[in-house]
């Protein structure tokens, strides 16, 4: 008699399934292994939507303190020296960061 290493249940010796419980006696293929991602999928597909966030309101920052359309332009000295370095972080560094999350995606 052969046993059922799941539920013990005593089957016949030429069985390939067990009759209680129905699992297979058969060996099982090893599962597939894949290549291990430095970053999950799901985590760089949020990292380059936060990315892309940034990318959008680095642009909006560009254009609406910029004063590339019809409405004034904010000449505050304050707002201005803020703009000079915030407007180049949202842009380039959402633009990297998009990137660098394609790119971990596939790594």
């Amino acid at each position: 008699m052969k046993n059922c290493p799941y539920c013990t249940f005593a089957n016949y010796d030429d069985a390939t399934q067990c009759r209680k419980c129905e699992a297979s006696f058969e060996p099982q293929q090893p599962a597939t292994v894949y290549k291990a991602h430095l970053v999950s999928p799901s985590r760089a597909k949020d990292i380059r939507g936060k990315a892309l966030s940034f990318l959008v309101l680095g642009l909006l920052i560009k254009v609406y303190w910029g004063g590339y359309g019809p409405w004034p332009v904010v000449d505050n000295p304050t707002l201005s020296a803020l703009r000079e370095w915030i407007e180049p972080l949202f842009l380039y560094g959402g633009g990297l960061a998009y990137i660098g999350g394609w790119i971990l995606n596939w790594i």
